[in-house]
């Protein structure tokens, strides 16, 4: 979540109001600009067609449309913990828009969390953006958030809109550890940009699969997994990572490793595997029957352990299959 322990502790100033877990602001200013309510109701992107015409109907400009909505989004965040609601509501190059909200995981330490900036970023991932214009949230992004940014390949043109301003990262974050520190430069492809890590599964996973074909969401979700992981963002422990989510209806939603420089923002592949399955609308974590997980055999970087250990907690009906893999030959990285 992604808010400072201040910011979560603090009452509601003047002119706000609790309802139920939502800070719902009736200052003058949020009295004359109110949520517009009725246009997410689960969803967590809307087309650009959709967007334009939001816009047109209600004679809005896009940070105006964006800040509108962020109390709906934050409607739909899942905060056992803290009982806080965080929404972030941000627009793609393409004109789509995205939601984003916080998940928290009861009886797991807090690290485990999502916070609303993320979920945003992974969402628009998960439908192919590549590039994020810019975002409303209803308070400034805390570090974590903003450190986590900084691996965007448009970090320098995003746009953050809080509290009646709008900022770009480099007025958020003056001088911040960058991709750059630790890569070439120029880097390789960055969050959002199109990603190719070779790996394939080993001889021994390749047979628990073949054992398996009679299983077709089993066979999807292994396929989706080791798509994730070809696709995850892993440029500084070369541990490409995915997983999959097979639920007892047989729906099966997938998500990749993300890495920071700064390595505590990185976002495992479960969390992101647990974003595509909130955004479509799994209502309970225990309806989990599987999760297939695959990463390198011989990874520096392994979630195996962790990914079980938050099952046991969230999904204790769920059985955890790892797959693992190799690079093809020849595709191995080179030693930094």
């Amino acid at each position: 979540m992604c808010r400072s322990p201040s910011q979560r502790t603090r009452p509601p100033r003047r002119g706000a109001r609790q309802k139920g877990s939502v800070v719902v602001d009736l200052s003058e200013s949020a009295a004359a600009a109110p949520p517009l309510l009725g246009i997410l109701d689960g969803k967590f992107r809307l087309e650009p067609d959709e967007v334009a015409a939001l816009r047109q109907q209600h004679g809005l400009g896009e940070e105006e449309l964006l800040a509108r909505l962020i109390q709906p989004a934050a409607q739909q965040a899942r905060p056992p913990i803290s009982s806080f609601h965080v929404g972030a509501v941000g627009l793609g190059a393409s004109g789509a828009l995205y939601v984003g909200v916080n998940l928290e995981f009861a009886r797991l330490p807090l690290y485990n969390s999502v916070h609303a900036e993320q979920f945003l970023l992974v969402n628009a991932l998960h439908h192919g953006e590549r590039e994020i214009r810019r975002l409303a949230v209803s308070a400034a992004p805390c570090g974590h958030c903003r450190q986590f940014y900084s691996e965007l390949a448009c970090a320098e043109t995003v746009r953050f809109s809080f509290q009646g301003g709008s900022y770009s990262l480099g007025q958020l974050l003056p001088m911040r550890f960058r991709p750059q520190d630790l890569l070439s430069d120029p880097p390789p492809p960055l969050l959002l940009e199109q990603q190719d890590n070779r790996i394939q599964l080993t001889s021994a996973a390749r047979t628990e699969l073949a054992q398996r074909s009679h299983d077709p969401a089993f066979v999807r979700a292994a396929a989706e997994a080791l798509a994730e992981a070809v696709g995850s963002y892993s440029p500084y422990s070369r541990c490409p990572a995915g997983v999959a989510i097979v639920t007892a209806e047989g729906d099966v939603y997938s998500g990749g490793y993300v890495e920071s420089a700064a390595y505590n923002p990185s976002l495992p592949p479960l969390q992101t595997a647990i974003i595509d399955a909130v955004i479509d609308g799994m209502p309970s974590y225990t309806a989990a029957r599987e999760v297939v997980l695959v990463e390198l055999a011989a990874g520096a970087v392994q979630h195996a352990l962790t990914t079980r250990v938050a099952l046991q907690q969230i999904a204790p009906q769920a059985k955890l299959t790892v797959l693992q893999a190799e690079w093809i030959p020849g595709a191995e990285p080179e030693t930094p």
